[in-house]
C-alpha cells in the first residue's frame, strides 16, 4: 500500500464496518505502525476517556488554542494528515492482532456506555460524551486509513 486511505468516520459503528471489513485479513500497514499497534492505540484512547488521565498543558493550549482546534478538526469531519500522535511509540512492533481487536471492540463498547465523568483531551480540552464520540469516529478513521487488506493494497 503506498497511499494512505481518506476514511471518513461519523460513528463508533463506523469504525465497527470498516473493523469488520479488515477482520477478513490478511491486511497491510503502511507508515511505523503495525495493525497491532493501531488497534491498541485506538483501545488506549477510548479507555483513556474513561479513566480520567489527566495530562498537564499551559493555560494557553487548554483554553485558547486547544478549543479553537477542536471547533476546525470538528467541523471539517476528520483530523488532517501529518498530525503528530501524542503516543511516544515510534518503533513498529508486531503483536497478536486479534487480541488488540478484542481490545479495541470491547473498549468501544464500554465507551458507549459509559456516563463520565470524562478526561479532558490532551489538545481540545473539555468534550462532552457526543464531541468524545465524534473524536474517536475520527481518530479511528485517521489510523485505521494506514491499514488495507492485502489484497487490495494496491488499488
Amino acid at each position: 500500500m503506498s497511499v494512505r486511505r481518506e476514511l471518513r468516520f461519523k460513528t463508533l459503528d463506523d469504525a465497527r464496518r470498516e473493523l469488520s471489513i479488515l477482520e477478513k485479513g490478511p491486511v497491510v500497514t503502511m507508515g511505523n505502525w503495525s495493525y497491532f499497534q493501531i488497534l491498541n492505540h485506538c483501545a488506549g484512547a477510548l479507555e483513556g476517556t474513561m479513566k480520567g488521565l489527566k495530562r498537564e498543558f499551559s493555560w494557553w493550549k487548554r483554553n485558547v488554542t486547544g478549543p479553537l482546534a477542536a471547533r476546525k478538526v470538528m467541523a471539517q469531519g476528520f483530523i488532517p494528515a501529518g498530525v503528530k500522535s501524542s503516543s511516544p511509540q515510534t518503533e513498529r512492533v508486531e503483536g497478536d492482532e486479534k487480541i488488540a481487536l478484542g481490545r479495541l471492540k470491547k473498549a468501544m463498547d464500554e465507551f458507549e456506555t459509559f456516563d463520565g465523568p470524562f478526561s479532558e483531551h490532551p489538545r481540545f480540552g473539555p468534550l462532552n460524551k457526543k464531541q468524545w464520540i465524534h473524536f474517536h469516529a475520527m481518530h479511528m478513521a485517521n489510523h485505521l486509513g494506514f491499514v488495507s487488506l492485502k489484497d487490495q493494497e494496491n488499488r
